[in-house]
């Protein structure tokens, strides 16, 4: 899954917005489907003029749970993180399926965290602040959350 990540600088802070990117439009989507289903259904017809008759149930089936696949990822459309390093206050947003949270730190007591089950390969970074992790970075790959991580520990250094 690839991602659309916006770093910069505003007036002072430090801003960094992470989302996943939508690799189908909605017609794109729409003429995906379409085709998959007119192609299964062609194929499920052939079979059921020679007799088969039976694959017709399936190939709706089919179709049925790729239509639910599609809304799947469609709901998910409106995801993003975000965090913003200002004054002495680091704001974490965030929005996840049907889930949102905002929550804000106090610059001082921020600090980073990144665990790697292996050397560079399946880490989590976290932004801790008074006995409460939050995970961030969850729309990066390894190596990004890993410059995020180092970013991040000279941003609250500052």
């Amino acid at each position: 899954m690839k991602t659309e990540v916006c770093v910069g600088e505003s007036a002072g802070a430090f801003v960094f917005q992470s989302r996943p990117n939508l690799s189908l439009t909605r017609p794109q989507e729409r003429l995906v489907f379409w085709s998959l289903a007119a192609l299964c259904f062609a194929a499920a017809s052939g079979f059921a003029w020679l007799g088969y008759w039976l694959i017709l149930p399936f190939a709706g089936l089919e179709i049925g749970v790729l239509a639910w696949a599609f809304k799947a990822l469609r709901s998910r459309e409106g995801d993003y993180e975000y965090i913003m390093i200002e004054g002495d206050v680091v704001v974490l947003e965030w929005h996840c399926g049907n889930h949102g949270e905002r929550r804000e730190l106090n610059r001082q007591w921020a600090r980073v965290e990144c665990s790697c089950r292996t050397p560079g390969r399946n880490c989590r970074l976290s932004l801790n602040s008074h006995g409460r992790a939050t995970e961030v970075g969850q729309y990066l790959s390894d190596e990004a959350r890993l410059q995020l991580a180092a970013m991040l520990r000279s941003r609250l250094q500052e």
